[in-house]
């Protein structure tokens, strides 16, 4: 059976701000085999961490790194990208995904920083 967890249960585990709530949810990643994240859930997990909870861009790369090295959590090849793009840029999750995605293409962009990552390239050229 497909476990999908979504933004609200991963806040509750790596907050611990409701204790008993963050247990089930470590009880799930521990037990369960068959887990995914939707993509939506990586760019919520960033704002809410980082805007409600303060927490910093580099515990954020650990936490990516936590979820994307679970064997029993599955990701997209677009999603661990992202995390590998998150990791050596400065660019926000959702822009992230957008440039995972533009790397087996054009980017239809006016954005500078998102057409900086390596590999991805403008459908306008300069």
């Amino acid at each position: 059976m497909l476990i999908v967890l979504d933004i609200n249960s991963l806040i509750r585990f790596f907050t611990n701000d409701i204790p008993d709530k963050a247990s089930k949810v470590k009880i799930v990643l521990e037990k369960e085999r068959n887990l995914y994240i939707p993509e939506v859930v990586f760019p919520e997990l960033e704002y809410i961490l980082t805007d409600q909870y303060g927490i910093s861009r580099e515990k954020l790369i650990t936490i990516f790194q936590f979820l994307s090295s679970q064997k029993n959590i599955k990701l997209t090849q677009h999603q661990k990208k992202a995390i590998t793009i998150f990791e050596k840029t400065r660019l926000d999750m959702a822009d992230c995904i957008i440039a995972a995605y533009a790397l087996k293409g054009s980017l239809a962009s006016f954005d500078i920083e998102l057409l900086a990552v390596q590999g991805v390239h403008s459908l306008w050229k300069k």
